[in-house]
């Protein structure tokens, strides 16, 4: 068993090698698609971060991705005190989104909208919802340095989603 492991990291290491830097970039990139994500999940435990209402200010369109999936763009709206956040486009088939998290950066510019699967994380207040394809999931939200989620090689909310 172990010789064929070693013979599979074998092959994955010259098969990467020979890929150049594009097929490197593809890999990190992958890596970094559902490193982030996992690692923005954990911030929600540092005091201070977690957004407790809607954030002002908000453009007409974000940029809803899928953890580890597709990039769409969204329309956002309001209703009382809290967002509707619309997307456009689809999922691939079998994901079931559980809820989103709106992403801010430090200055208050909201970065996009990361859709996760499961129950949403534990006592973050609901700041409102997402209709993606024929469901609605709860929404909340965080502020945070980008830093400690996304590569900046590799976006996670590109703005040639929104154009």
């Amino acid at each position: 068993m172990r010789l064929l492991w070693l013979g599979l990291l074998c092959l994955l290491a010259c098969h990467g090698s020979s890929g150049g830097k594009s097929s490197a970039a593809a890999a990190s990139c992958g890596l970094a698609a559902l490193a982030g994500p996992t690692a923005l999940l954990g911030q929600f435990g540092v005091p201070g971060q977690t957004l407790s209402a809607p954030p002002r200010g908000l453009p007409e369109r974000l940029v809803v991705r899928l953890v580890a999936g597709p990039a769409n763009p969204a329309i956002v709206g309001r209703s009382d005190s809290m967002l509707v956040i619309g997307m456009n486009g689809s999922i691939p088939a079998g994901s079931k989104p559980g809820f989103g998290v709106l992403v801010v950066d430090r200055s208050a510019k909201a970065r996009g909208i990361l859709l996760y699967e499961g129950a949403p994380v534990e006592n973050a207040p609901e700041i409102g919802t997402v209709s993606v394809a024929g469901s609605t999931v709860p929404l909340v939200g965080i502020q945070l340095d980008p830093v400690k989620y996304e590569d900046p090689r590799c976006p996670l909310f590109p703005d040639s989603v929104i154009r």
